[in-house]
């Protein structure tokens, strides 16, 4: 990912074994292999990167998820450590909606990439200034 003055800081998640099977109830999920073989779900960690970007774009009420993309390159077990990098890579408008597209990689504690993704959010043109 390229470093410029869109770069967002998502911050640092623990996958603790609390955390893990927080995760695993609330969606539902009794797959065995995720217990058995300590992996934490891809899909559980694009879900902390969409929170936070949530959070750190301040997005207005109304504004709609529209596409993920995840690219799994190793698997992250229970009890690592993760941090997120995001980058606004495109914005557009089409109608009464602006697209903003938004890459984010996540790394483990040795720096090595462990996932890459792309996700695009709708946003209300009432909202937009």
């Amino acid at each position: 990912m390229s470093t410029c003055e869109n770069q967002i800081n998502l911050g640092t998640w623990e996958l603790t074994e609390s955390w893990f099977n927080k995760y695993l109830i609330s969606v539902g999920d009794t797959s065995p292999e995720y217990v058995e073989y300590r992996i934490v779900p891809a899909i559980a960690i694009s879900a902390l990167v969409i929170g936070a970007l949530l959070k750190r774009l301040k997005l207005p009420s109304g504004t709609i998820h529209s596409l993920q993309d995840i690219d799994t390159i190793v698997p992250v077990n229970i009890g690592e450590s993760l941090t997120g990098n995001a980058e606004i890579s495109q914005t557009r408008r089409r109608g009464e909606l602006k697209f903003i597209t938004v890459i984010y990689s996540v790394n483990n504690a040795d720096g090595e990439e462990v996932q890459v993704g792309r996700s695009t959010v709708l946003v209300p043109q009432e909202s937009v200034n």
